[in-house]
């Protein structure tokens, strides 16, 4: 990717993107860029892109090298790394939980201690059950 600024007498910033619109360093870049003003991430589903605003995120979870985004009813792909979607929603009720999932707090139902020091949580909009592993487990209480 080539950078260049331009420094210019108008007060208002102008990006200009040329070359392939479609690829997925641009994709990433007009997400990142649309995060400053509407904190919505751009979600995938087989060719189609959809707008989710994180409250409607119940958790996240890498599954096959894959990022998969679990609404209450829908699921989707992310093209970022679990790690970059933590720092995105930061500023949301949301504790990573394990190595492969970060869960959206405000959608937790109950939490169970395990006689192995880990921990269940049970969602208020879907079925799964979660493990909070004891690395994370101070985390997601500080969260709370």
């Amino acid at each position: 990717m080539k950078v260049t600024l331009e420094p210019t007498q108008s007060q208002e910033t102008e990006v200009i993107i040329r070359g392939d619109v479609a690829g997925e360093e641009v994709l990433a870049l007009l997400q990142f860029l649309g995060k400053k003003n509407s904190g919505k991430l751009l979600l995938y589903r087989e060719e189609e892109q959809y707008i989710v605003d994180p409250s409607q995120i119940v958790y996240l979870e890498v599954r096959d090298s894959r990022v998969y985004v679990c609404t209450r009813q829908e699921t989707f792909e992310a093209k970022q790394k679990l790690y970059e979607l933590k720092e995105l929603l930061a500023a949301y009720p949301f504790a990573q939980i394990s190595k492969s999932v970060i869960v959206n707090i405000d959608r937790v139902k109950s939490i169970q201690a395990e006689f192995s020091g880990n921990y269940r949580i049970k969602l208020k909009d879907r079925k799964e059950v979660l493990t909070v592993s004891r690395k994370y487990f101070k985390e997601f209480k500080d969260k709370i």
